[in-house]
């Protein structure tokens, strides 16, 4: 094994021996989660038309201009245009149209007036009151101005048609898929999302739910690996769990290999006696196994069984979380296509006194909050790669750089969230 390698450039090997996978063409509700392969052009304005963006009145505004409580404008109100329909008389000098949200803004109109700024409030019960009569309903007084263009969303302000308004590697989220319908996009180009198998080794372990005999723990790291990856969107694959056996470790490789489009072992990618994985993994593949100069994590090992990437993860329970996140993580997201692989990462200022031996960087586990306008980042208790506790209880990183020594507190340190 080679010397220590700094954690960006092994980072930065397993982005580069990854590809987006092939697009394909989905409905958009089927699209809900993926990554578009290609630009998106509007073939239709949204709003499709100028609308109300409140229940009120299509005024002038010119004429409501000096209007208040105490010498309101009186206007007649000539027509009724609720959510749905489009046809009402013009709003003319002296005249208003009642509208309602999402109704369109009645011919002339250049305003719209909030019921609230009008005789039909009751501020008692904070509802748009029902006049008692025909001649009430026609009677609008109005206490308050509005500029011209108030409360009126205009045709493709958020949208235009022609617009290319999503670009490739965008993610589509719920907000995305409701936008895609309301401009008439029926369909579009996503990248297919990676299938990961997850298979867990080691002789010291024993099935979740079994009980570990002298000298055994149960198999925790594989479930934590499927439901983070799970949790990230991504179609996860139980491989389950072999012992230190090369033969069958390397049955279990070739069965899992054309089934998936990444894989991921956990456990015996160091250099003991009993650490097979790394080299079953170097006999059926380009796979190199090397030490990286961060902490938790150190030995990895990446490469590939015929076209499909594998990583083998460390044991260590929280060494394995951590390494996933800052390695693995972003090459499935670039396989997934999206445009953004690395986290977002903030400063935030250490809480407690943080040693450290100068040599590896090290991925503190921390909870990040605010307080008096300031991000803060709080230790989780003991620091240990089997100290899974220390997981549960944090929600980002703390980025301790590697020539770092022992930090005060309120040192500023780069963070970033946990997946």
């Amino acid at each position: 094994m080679s010397d220590l390698i700094r954690w960006e450039e092994a980072r930065d090997r397993v982005l580069a021996g990854v590809a987006p996978l092939p697009a394909r063409s989905v409905p958009v509700l089927g699209a809900h989660g993926r990554y578009l392969a290609e630009s998106v052009v509007a073939p239709e304005s949204m709003p499709p038309f100028d609308n109300s963006g409140m229940d009120g009145f299509g005024v002038l505004a010119d004429e409501v201009r000096e209007a208040s409580v105490e010498r309101p404008t009186m206007l007649a109100v000539v027509g009724n245009l609720p959510a749905g329909e489009s046809r009402s008389a013009p709003v003319a000098p002296g005249r208003a149209v009642r509208v309602m949200t999402g109704a369109p803004i009645p011919e002339g109109a250049d305003a719209v007036v909030p019921v609230e700024y009008t005789n039909f409030w009751d501020e008692a019960t904070r509802r748009a009151r029902i006049p008692d009569s025909p001649e009430e309903a026609a009677a609008l007084r109005v206490f308050r101005p509005v500029p011209e263009g108030a409360n009126i969303r205009r045709t493709g302000e958020s949208v235009r048609a022609g617009d290319r308004f999503l670009e490739p590697g965008h993610k589509i989220r719920g907000t995305e898929v409701a936008l895609l319908i309301s401009v008439g996009v029926a369909r579009v180009n996503v990248h297919s999302l990676p299938r990961i198998g997850v298979l867990s080794t080691g002789d010291e372990l024993v099935a979740a739910g079994e009980t570990p005999g002298p000298g055994q723990i149960r198999d925790s790291n594989r479930a934590a690996l499927l439901l983070r990856l799970k949790e990230l969107g991504f179609e996860a694959v139980d491989l389950g769990l072999v012992h230190d056996d090369p033969k069958e470790l390397e049955s279990r490789i070739r069965d899992a290999i054309p089934k998936v489009d990444f894989l991921i072992t956990s456990g015996g990618v160091s250099v003991g006696d009993r650490d097979f994985t790394r080299e079953v993994l170097g006999r059926m593949g380009n796979v190199e196994a090397y030490r990286v100069a961060v902490k938790p994590g150190k030995p990895q090992v990446f490469g590939h069984i015929g076209t499909t990437p594998v990583f083998g993860l460390p044991g260590n329970p929280v060494s394995s979380l951590v390494v996933c996140d800052h390695f693995v993580v972003p090459a499935l997201l670039k396989m997934a296509g999206a445009a953004e692989v690395l986290p977002a990462r903030f400063e935030a200022e250490l809480t407690m006194k943080t040693r450290h031996k100068p040599g590896r960087t090290e991925f503190l586990r921390v909870r990040l909050v605010t307080e008096a306008g300031r991000w803060l980042a709080r230790g989780t208790g003991p620091r240990g790669s089997g100290i899974l506790s220390s997981m549960t209880k944090a929600n980002g990183y703390a980025i301790i750089p590697a020539e770092a020594e022992t930090l005060e507190p309120g040192a500023r340190v780069l963070c970033q969230w946990m997946h």
